[in-house]
């Protein structure tokens, strides 16, 4: 069927109020915020390989922690062909924290101590880097200059001496997980960085003499001088030589 056509005189019918004290139907649900994604933290796992178990158990005690955008990195994420040097230095210039497994075949291997924890004590110093020391076996490390820092686990009380190695990594976790909430603080509150932009180039005026004009030397003009009016010229009158 066709609807009627409205005539000239005819005025839309409006909805009518409801009366005060009517409830109202339920409001349309509002759409969910999608959550801003945490800034990405990046953790270098610094060990020797004797001491990868440890490695291994620590890094499924931070497996909450990848999934909060935060990825952990060792030298088994390197790819066959990589060159290792070029590949630790790499991630150990791009990470935020470093974490060391001390142990006593730790502190005997040159790269591990000497190379890796240096460099990053070094960024450490220009307040670029977080450094971690985790106890995972007993060791010397109280004659080093680890000493005069806070280590993990409590205490610095190795993982071995622990009764339980679940509860020496958890806490050693949950000590990671503390430092990579002030990391995201410290990105929070660092000021943006400018953006450049390329400065247009300068136009020439329209009277402004070009570099060819410029380099045409221009010669003054000679003084040209004049006798005065009236002056007669002298006539050399040769005299007759004799016979």
């Amino acid at each position: 069927m066709r609807a009627r056509a409205r005539t000239r005189n005819e005025r839309p019918v409006t909805p009518a109020k409801p009366a005060p004290g009517t409830p109202r139907g339920p409001k349309p649900a509002a759409a969910p915020r999608a959550r801003a994604e945490k800034p990405e933290v990046r953790i270098f796992v610094s060990y020797s390989h004797r001491d990868a178990e440890a490695r291994r158990r620590l890094g499924i005690h931070l497996a909450p922690l990848e999934r909060d955008n935060v990825r952990t990195w060792f030298d088994g994420d390197l790819d066959a062909g990589d060159k290792l040097d070029t590949g630790i230095a790499r991630a150990l210039r791009d990470a935020h924290v470093f974490v060391g497994l001390l142990s006593p075949d730790y502190l005997a291997s040159n790269y591990c101590w000497k190379i890796e924890y240096r460099r990053a004590m070094n960024r450490r110093a220009r307040g670029t880097m977080r450094v971690v020391a985790v106890v995972v076996r007993p060791c010397d490390w109280k004659s080093t200059p680890a000493a005069g820092f806070k280590l993990l686990p409590e205490d610095g009380r190795d993982v071995t001496r622990w009764r339980s190695a679940d509860g020496a990594y958890l806490d050693v976790a949950q000590g990671i997980r503390r430092v990579v909430a002030a990391v995201r603080r410290d990105m929070a509150a660092a000021p943006a960085r400018p953006v450049r932009t390329k400065r247009p180039a300068s136009k020439t005026a329209p009277d402004a003499p070009t570099k060819a004009a410029s380099a045409v030397k221009t010669e003054a003009p000679r003084a040209v001088t004049r006798s005065p009016p009236g002056a007669a010229r002298k006539k050399t009158v040769r005299k007759p030589g004799k016979a």
